[in-house]
């Protein structure tokens, strides 16, 4: 059990899975001591369809993380995922007329930086801070406070998402038992636990490919410059053997899980496969070379989709460190040699920062669980920030609030 009642939670909602995670800070070190991960329901494509079906997953998820630590939890951050999700890049800056930076001038240049209007049926998430800069100086500053200045200016990124996913989130936590500290967009969650500075200063994109979507968040000059979401993921995959081959969706993925590679350069001889066809009570074989085409022509759909928005946001070559993959469809075998040999730039798959996080190996380890370590770490921010963070949160509160009335 936690020695202190100093430890936090996250909540990974997934379209097919629910992690849980629990942990402690000691030491300007993250140590995950409860864990949980059950099947998730009433999502679809990272949508929440069904409350009642979600808040029941969730509810099962953190039983089981109970049972791990003997520990209760009260508040969690989650993680948003939209297919509506539109992104924007601002840099604004404040007086402050030769005087030192304080904290309270920090505050008022990232609150100006995060201003913008948005639709009515749409809202901001809490922004990312990029960079701060001083004058006419574009070389950032990492801490301000306490420098002479004319001017502070902050750059931010901000997410901007639907009404509804964020309502349904909200209600679904709230009817498992559980409050909501935050809610962040999944793959700056993930960035979190697994890009390192260096990686974000000379350019790279995290991109999570979960079962219902895969989402890109691309890093440059040290910060966060793009995130996009794809209708396409790990299902879809499943889905494109169950239509090659006439099968069920669960024929299909265990087809997919047990034989699948991304590559067929890769794959061993070919050989016959025993499977399920719908409508037959015979056994039906197909060759493993087939499989693999289906499979590998999937991943290629993914990449020509990635390849093709990043060239129309002129981010194809801006990207020195390459890409840095996750999510539970990055496991399959040659994923990673996909990638490599589709954009020609370095690839890798995620891993965890042990030394800002640490926990069970088969935990940290784990591609499932890199949202869910990035949420308890993103609540690991500057001093200075939390008054910015409790404005936002009651901001955020009391919109959700106001659009359950409606």
């Amino acid at each position: 059990m936690a020695s202190s009642d100093n430890f936090f939670a996250s909540v990974d909602i997934g379209t097919s899975k629910i992690a849980v995670l629990i942990a402690d800070e000691e030491d300007g070190k993250i140590e995950v001591f409860g864990h949980g991960v059950g099947p998730s329901d009433g999502v679809k494509n990272a949508l929440i369809v069904d409350i009642d079906k979600v808040a029941k997953a969730i509810l099962k998820v953190v039983e089981i993380a109970y049972i791990s630590c003997n520990t209760r939890i009260h508040n969690v951050a989650t993680n948003i995922c939209d297919l509506h999700l539109s992104t924007i890049n601002q840099d604004r800056q404040i007086p402050v007329n030769g005087k030192k930076i304080t904290k309270e001038h920090v505050i008022e240049a990232i609150k100006t930086a995060s201003a913008t209007p948005t639709p009515a049926n749409k809202q901001m998430l809490s922004a990312s801070i990029n960079r701060f800069t001083i004058d006419q100086d574009t070389i950032a500053v990492e801490q301000p406070i306490g420098l002479e200045a004319t001017v502070l200016g902050a750059q931010v990124h901000v997410s901007i998402v639907s009404n509804q996913a964020i309502s349904n989130i909200y209600q679904a936590v709230e009817k498992s038992g559980l409050g909501l500290n935050e809610i962040v967009l999944d793959s700056i969650a993930s960035s979190r636990a697994c890009i390192t500075q260096d990686e974000k200063d000379s350019g790279v994109c995290l991109l999570d490919i979960g079962a219902g979507v895969s989402n890109i968040s691309v890093f440059m000059g040290g910060g966060i410059a793009y995130s996009h979401v794809f209708k396409m993921g790990g299902n879809q995959i499943t889905q494109n053997i169950v239509n090659a081959f006439n099968t069920s969706f669960k024929e299909a993925e265990r087809l997919k899980i047990e034989h699948g590679y991304a590559q067929l350069k890769i794959a061993p001889a070919d050989k016959l496969i025993q499977f399920k066809q719908l409508d037959s009570i015979e056994n039906r074989y197909l060759s493993l070379h087939n499989l693999i085409e289906v499979i590998e022509s999937s991943y290629l759909d993914i990449c020509r989709s990635i390849k093709q928005n990043l060239k129309t946001k002129k981010l194809d070559r801006s990207l020195k460190s390459g890409f840095i993959l996750t999510g539970g469809a990055s496991l399959i075998e040659g994923c990673e040699g996909l990638f490599l040999n589709t954009f020609r730039i370095r690839t890798k798959l995620a891993k965890v920062d042990i030394h800002k996080i640490t926990g069970k190996d088969m935990i940290v380890s784990n591609p499932i669980y890199t949202c869910a370590l990035g949420l308890l770490m993103h609540a690991d921010n500057n001093a200075y920030l939390e008054v910015v963070q409790a404005h936002q949160h009651t901001n955020f509160v009391s919109k959700i609030k106001s659009l359950l009335e409606l």
